[in-house]
């Protein structure tokens, strides 16, 4: 197309990954690239600037800025959208908010917060429609339109199969890749959750992108960085700072969380609907119940055991990684929130409480629909390779991790929880014995009071 065409003086080629030029006499080896990526230079002083930026209007900036939506660009359209349908006025704040949730997050050369298109051009159209129909009494008000048109648009448009594939092909590596991404955004996205708190919890890895680079993902062995670029480019992953990458969106956040749980449970238990049910592992801890959690953790042993020479604090990992997927499903929130969000699972591995180190320690909805005021303490006994088939010894070590979570007084951890549940595991390969004890919190004396269930539904 542009080498010996006399009719074309210049040439703009619009993609996704650069342009390699590694041929001299190539006839395209005078190429200026413009990146849309941070630029290194980026530093903490506002250098990296926002999308509500007035730039002069020539030059990189303004290359860059033409790149998917800026804030005054979203605003404008809800502006034009309230002329047919004034009550989106009233509830601009509302209808802002949910767009930036879902659809904003993405970082191009240096400008930080910009919109998806295709979805908040969707997202306005769907509400645009279900306020249509709010004419004939289907749907009251501006708040009841926003629930069913906050939903992924962009990424129904595509599918993530070259994704699945490197990720089949390394699967052990891309699960605990996903579960820091997933992990990173939670603790610093999830709404309602005390920021300190949050931050304080936090089990992000640092997920450095020093040098873009696809070539790795041809070569066939794995590569986080390659993955990483894979994830970058196809739109899944945006900059977080000039060498680093994160999850944009909730949007995209919904996609990971799939192709996690998909990882690493196998695409059939993921689907099932007595396991992943809104509240489902939620509401059985709540009366002490560990079906469902022992059906997680069994299925996950056959994805990330390869070895059988796990030692305690490695099956206490997996099982954290179980519980992040549980909470991905939405079995961890509460049954009555109507949201569309996944729990609020506070978790800290290794928390160091009371005179010990607890191996596991949530915090979760309370029966009552407060988040953060229900804990859940587990703590973790080895299974000797040579005793597996002991299920005696199996409770009798079960039992030991329950004692040894009131005698090392991890509760202490729990502070401001009104609802505890302590699980004891005895674990080794895919043997798993679980054994469980509900407590709630006496508003007088301010002890921990032994209880049958939390619930007056449990049978």
């Amino acid at each position: 197309m542009f080498k010996d065409n006399f009719y074309l003086r210049k040439g703009l080629l619009v993609g996704v990954f650069e342009v390699p030029l590694a041929e001299l006499g190539s006839g395209a080896n005078n190429i200026v690239d413009f990146p849309m990526v941070p630029f290194k230079n980026v530093t903490g002083n506002g250098s990296t600037i926002s999308a509500t930026y007035k730039h002069s209007g020539r030059g990189l900036d303004a290359l860059t800025d033409s790149f998917w939506f800026n804030t005054k660009e979203v605003e404008g359209l809800l502006e034009k959208s309230a002329i047919r349908f004034p009550q989106i006025a009233e509830h601009r704040d509302k209808v802002m908010a949910v767009i930036k949730d879902w659809y904003n997050g993405y970082h191009f050369g240096r400008f930080r917060g910009k919109y998806n298109p295709w979805s908040v051009c969707a997202f306005i159209g769907c509400l645009c429609s279900q306020l249509e129909s709010s004419e004939h009494g289907e749907i009251r008000s501006v708040p009841d339109a926003i629930k069913p048109a906050a939903r992924a648009y962009w990424v129904a448009t595509g599918t993530t199969d070259l994704i699945e594939q490197q990720f089949t092909s390394h699967r052990d590596q891309a699960i605990r890749l996903m579960e820091s991404l997933i992990r990173e955004y939670r603790e610093t996205r999830l709404d309602g959750l005390d920021h300190d708190l949050a931050l304080g919890n936090s089990q992000a890895v640092s997920l450095q992108l020093p040098k873009p680079n696809m070539n790795i993902i041809s070569s066939g062995k794995y590569s986080t960085e390659g993955m990483l670029t894979l994830c970058l480019f196809a739109g899944y992953l945006t900059h977080k700072h000039p060498d680093s990458v994160c999850i944009p969106n909730h949007e995209v956040y919904n996609v990971w969380c799939t192709l996690f749980t998909r990882a690493l449970l196998g695409a059939g238990f993921a689907e099932r609907a007595d396991v992943n049910a809104r509240g489902s592992l939620l509401v059985e801890l709540w009366e002490g119940k560990t079906a469902i959690l022992s059906s997680f953790i069994s299925e996950a042993f056959g994805t990330l055991t390869n070895h059988g020479k796990y030692k305690e604090k490695e099956y206490a990992n997996i099982v954290a990684t179980v519980l992040t997927a549980a909470s991905c499903l939405g079995a961890l929130s509460h049954p009555d929130q109507a949201s569309s969000h996944t729990s609020h699972a506070v978790t800290t591995r290794e928390n160091h409480t009371g005179d010990g180190q607890c191996d596991h320690v949530m915090r979760l909805y309370s029966t009552d629909n407060k988040p953060n005021q229900f804990g859940v303490l587990i703590e973790f006994k080895l299974i000797p390779k040579d005793k597996r088939a002991n299920t005696g010894l199996h409770e009798t070590l079960a039992k030991k991790a329950l004692e040894q979570i009131i005698e090392k007084r991890y509760p202490a951890c729990l502070s401001g929880c009104t609802e505890r549940l302590d699980i004891g595991i005895a674990i080794g390969s895919n043997v798993v014995h679980i054994l469980t004890q509900l407590y709630k919190l006496d508003a007088a004396t301010r002890k921990w009071i032994p209880v049958e269930c939390l619930t007056s539904s449990a049978s």
